[in-house]
């Protein structure tokens, strides 16, 4: 995992932190919040930014939906306008007089990514927003809402509505077998109960059902097939 850094001063004791616990990260150093969008690479990655850079976390965010943005700033006042613009970043840090200073909280910053990320790679759920947990087994499917930059999540047990485009959920499950993604849909396989094509129906565990077309359809009972009738 690489850690970008727009401010060369934070380089030094942040690899001060880095080799202290051991942490599996490698820091990046750029000339611009810009230019992380250009060279982003593999994912998830950590985002060391100014409070004035959250046009481009917003970017990053759509890229990077697993992403750990740690703001900096000058002044604790800046915070407000941090909150403003941007949803649930993982840590702010005021920077100190003495660069030195701030050492505490980035370890503090940099422990609570190691701890987030351990948990998102070492569970049976689908974690969403950093903090929403929902079992594997409880998704019926996903589906996107119109004309929005979100996704409503329906599970045995409720729906969420998440801030996020679906390409990046199926990109985050591409490695679940038991999910099939057509169109606006994402659908697991493990919780449906009947195809019917005549009628473009998709039937779940539970009562819910969804109406699709042929497309859909299509696709997703060559899946099931495929998961479960070989």
């Amino acid at each position: 995992m690489r850690i970008f850094i727009v401010e060369e001063q934070l380089v030094q004791i942040t690899k001060e932190v880095i080799d202290a616990h051991q942490y599996p990260f490698d820091i990046h150093l750029v000339t611009e919040p810009a230019a992380i969008l250009r060279d982003i690479g593999e994912l998830p990655n950590i985002y060391f930014l100014t409070a004035d850079s959250a046009d481009v976390a917003w970017q990053i965010r759509e890229l990077d939906v697993h992403g750990y943005l740690i703001f900096f700033t000058d002044c604790a006042g800046a915070l407000h306008d941090i909150v403003g613009q941007y949803i649930a970043p993982t840590a702010y840090i005021v920077k100190q007089e003495e660069i030195s200073r701030s050492w505490d909280d980035i370890a503090f910053a940099l422990q609570s990514v190691f701890s987030r990320e351990m948990l998102r790679q070492n569970t049976n759920c689908f974690v969403f927003d950093n903090e929403n947990r929902v079992a594997y087994e409880d998704i019926l499917y996903f589906e996107t809402i119109p004309r929005t930059r979100k996704v409503m999540l329906h599970t045995r047990n409720g729906t969420y509505i998440i801030a996020d485009f679906l390409k990046n959920i199926k990109a985050g499950l591409a490695s679940h077998a038991e999910f099939s993604g057509v169109n606006s849909y994402l659908i697991n396989l493990n919780n449906v109960t009947r195809i019917d094509r005549k009628n473009g129906i998709i039937a779940f565990k539970g009562d819910a059902q969804i109406h699709a077309g042929r497309r859909v359809i299509s696709t997703v009972y060559k899946d099931f097939q495929s998961q479960f009738l070989h």
